[in-house]
């Protein structure tokens, strides 16, 4: 099967995934104790107020209705209307796609190269003083809870020492060196736990390698050890690494809602976790299929990279 047809077929998966998505939020989200008009209007909103929102946004409609009113909506590319902003979610989404796009990569950017590295420095050392800080370092690395080290850097880096501003958010464009201080922790906040889960990974899949009988063939001809690491080794050993850099992605997504609201970026993350807190159902909706569509992506993407790799896989 070439790979023009193998990545039409996956995108065709995705429909049914998506829909399964739509329908579980859509059913979770109106299962959900509390009423968005009362959390809207307040404790003791008036009547035929209530009344009128109610009927402005279909929620007297029975729920199948308003399950096959909104999936069409969708189907036309109209993820629907913020309820307590009284917006479109897509441009909310569009004005806050930049801050989390920002924070993520750069979080991707740090965190890849690093744990590649003391993956195979640790692999390279395996059962030396190397290999035992490293282990030590992803595993600090992945207890540490996004928000504890998130507070933690705060009462660090701005209370006590003063180097860095507490929160917010400055475009690169507009202030590129206070945009560069606002966004060091939010940064190795969620870079953190990334750089632990890569490195273990990392480190795993070249100890299987580096025990394998081809490279202790390449040892006895000679060969230098950063070849053997770097040239054989490695590139073996990047399939699974392939796996979860790929799922990654999802971890990313989670990360970012947090890292948002505690730092108050104004990104994609803080827009869904105020949605839920306010059962905002237009931006709960729109957000969730964003974020599944992305991650579906993301995992469509790491299938073909397997056989840019690895070339003994065929796409069937």
């Amino acid at each position: 099967m070439s790979m023009y047809r193998y990545t039409a077929r996956r995108l065709l998966q995705i429909i049914p995934v998506l829909l399964g998505v739509f329908t579980l939020t859509f059913v979770m989200m109106h299962a959900l104790p509390g009423n968005p008009v009362r959390i809207y209007l307040g404790l003791n909103p008036s009547q035929e107020l209530a009344d009128d929102l109610i009927r402005q946004y279909g929620f007297n409609q029975p729920l199948w209705q308003q399950y096959l009113d909104y999936l069409g909506r969708v189907l036309t590319g109209n993820l629907g209307e913020s309820f307590l902003m009284k917006r479109p979610v897509t441009d909310l989404m569009l004005e806050r796609i930049g801050p989390t796009l920002t924070l993520m990569g750069l979080s991707y950017v740090i965190a890849l190269p690093i744990s590649l590295l003391l993956g195979v420095y640790a692999a390279s050392r395996h059962n030396e003083l190397g290999d035992h800080v490293s282990r030590f370092l992803g595993l600090a690395g992945l207890s540490t809870p996004n928000f504890w080290l998130g507070l933690m850097l705060i009462f660090l880096f701005s209370y006590e020492l003063g180097w860095l501003p507490t929160s917010g958010y400055v475009p690169f464009a507009q202030n590129p060196v206070e945009s560069a201080k606002r966004l060091v922790m939010p940064v190795v906040t969620l870079a953190t736990a990334q750089t632990a889960t890569l490195m273990r990974m990392t480190r795993s899949s070249m100890i299987e390698e580096l025990s394998q009988e081809y490279v202790q063939t390449a040892r006895a001809y000679g060969l230098p050890e950063r070849r053997i690491l770097l040239k054989h080794a490695f590139r073996n050993a990047l399939l699974p690494l392939v796996t979860i850099i790929g799922l990654q992605l999802s971890f990313l997504l989670d990360g970012s809602v947090i890292a948002e609201k505690i730092f108050a970026i104004p990104g994609m993350g803080r827009l869904f976790f105020n949605g839920i807190t306010k059962q905002d159902y237009g931006v709960i909706m729109g957000m969730t299929l964003s974020f599944a569509l992305l991650f579906l992506i993301g995992v469509l993407l790491t299938d073909l990279a397997y056989a840019y790799i690895d070339p003994r896989i065929r796409y069937d």
